[in-house]
């Protein structure tokens, strides 16, 4: 399957707000393009929960207290958005909006390996997961060991993004690297450490 033919989550339903079927989103996309009115969104069952996959077109959007809004064409009350609380919105990547050169959406990083050249570790793993934390985002590394390296990404960490290599360098704290890799087996941080 081609990369452009992949979905991408770009957001997760949280809950109702008001009566009227809005529907509060936590958007894990930086364009507010993505929830456009008129653009069809999947919305599938968070895992776990039995359901397939619809689609629903944006009626309207909004932003209230730094909170997405959304309304959808066919959700007309409470009780309608209720049911998807916790569901997962997803597009096809090929629909996504374009981004600027600098720019990069989180499906493109996930599976890249990420490189520390100027560290004891070299070669970090590769990323898993990425993590919204407040104030900044949590990359999750997983390293031919099988062990979890998490960094903190932000403009001190991140030096460059190859997309075409699949390949991420970084520059991570002092000792970073060492606290996950270095521990005796069984005693690397837990996620809730660093």
């Amino acid at each position: 399957m081609n990369a452009k033919d992949t979905t991408v989550i770009v957001g997760e339903i949280v809950r109702p707000h008001g009566i009227k079927g809005e529907i509060v989103v936590k958007s894990f996309a930086d364009s507010p393009s993505v929830f456009r009115p008129g653009r069809v969104l999947r919305v599938s069952p968070p895992p776990g929960r039995p359901g397939k996959p619809l689609r629903r077109t944006v009626a309207a959007r909004r932003v209230h207290a730094d909170r997405l809004l959304v309304f959808f064409a066919d959700v007309t009350d409470r009780d309608g958005a209720e049911a998807l609380r916790g569901c997962l919105l997803s597009m096809a990547a090929r629909d996504l909006p374009a981004l600027a050169q600098d720019e990069f959406y989180r499906h493109q990083l996930i599976g890249c390996r990420v490189l520390a050249p100027d560290t004891a570790h070299p070669d970090l793993g590769i990323l898993t997961d990425i993590a919204d934390l407040p104030g900044q985002e949590m990359w999750s590394i997983r390293h031919a060991s099988g062990r979890e390296i998490l960094l903190p990404a932000n403009p001190h960490t991140i030096a460059d993004i190859d997309l075409d290599a699949a390949v991420i360098t970084v520059t991570p704290p002092n000792g970073l690297a060492e606290v996950y890799l270095d521990a005796p087996d069984g005693q690397a941080p837990d996620k809730g450490e660093s």
